[in-house]
């Protein structure tokens, strides 16, 4: 538990430090300055933006929010993609950039899928909620025989203006 906390703590710190450590990883440990410095000023801001997303929308999910903590899926994805990432900084292996690309396409639609199914599991328990409250409350038919039902009065627009 410890652990997830600190991913979910953490993720939106890595959005920032990771995408720098490859940026200036690169410019000084292989590539120095030229076109492929200039691709990794490119690319990294949207590897920014992707883990901002992937962020966003586990920090959406409620049991996250309420346990402060990624779910184990998240955990074991998130920290292969962290992996990668830091690992293409040292080497820029043409496999890693693969790897970190399926891991960002894995982990968005993983989060999306999860995001989906507890939102729907939600919905179904406030509709049911709904449903029974209805049920004990009796239709619309008895509450308007029911001398303690509040009186609803109807005023028409025409009256007050009076017939013109």
């Amino acid at each position: 538990m410890f652990y997830r906390r600190i991913l979910y703590l953490g993720q939106f710190v890595a959005a920032v430090l990771l995408p720098t450590w490859v940026l200036v990883s690169r410019g000084l440990l292989d590539d120095g300055i030229g076109w492929e410095l200039l691709v990794y000023v490119i690319i990294c801001p949207f590897l920014s933006i992707a883990m901002l997303i992937v962020g966003g929308l586990i920090a959406a999910r409620g049991s996250v929010r309420s346990a402060r903590a990624v779910s184990w899926r998240d955990a074991g994805l998130l920290t292969a993609w962290y992996l990668a990432i830091i690992s293409y900084g040292f080497w820029a292996w043409t496999i890693l950039a693969v790897l970190v690309v399926l891991l960002t396409v894995a982990l968005f639609w993983s989060s999306v899928w999860q995001f989906f199914t507890e939102t729907r599991a939600r919905f179904r328990g406030l509709v049911a909620d709904f449903e029974q409250t209805a049920q004990t409350s009796g239709n619309l038919g008895s509450m308007a025989s029911d001398p303690a039902s509040p009186r609803v009065i109807i005023i028409d627009p025409d009256q007050i203006n009076g017939a013109r």
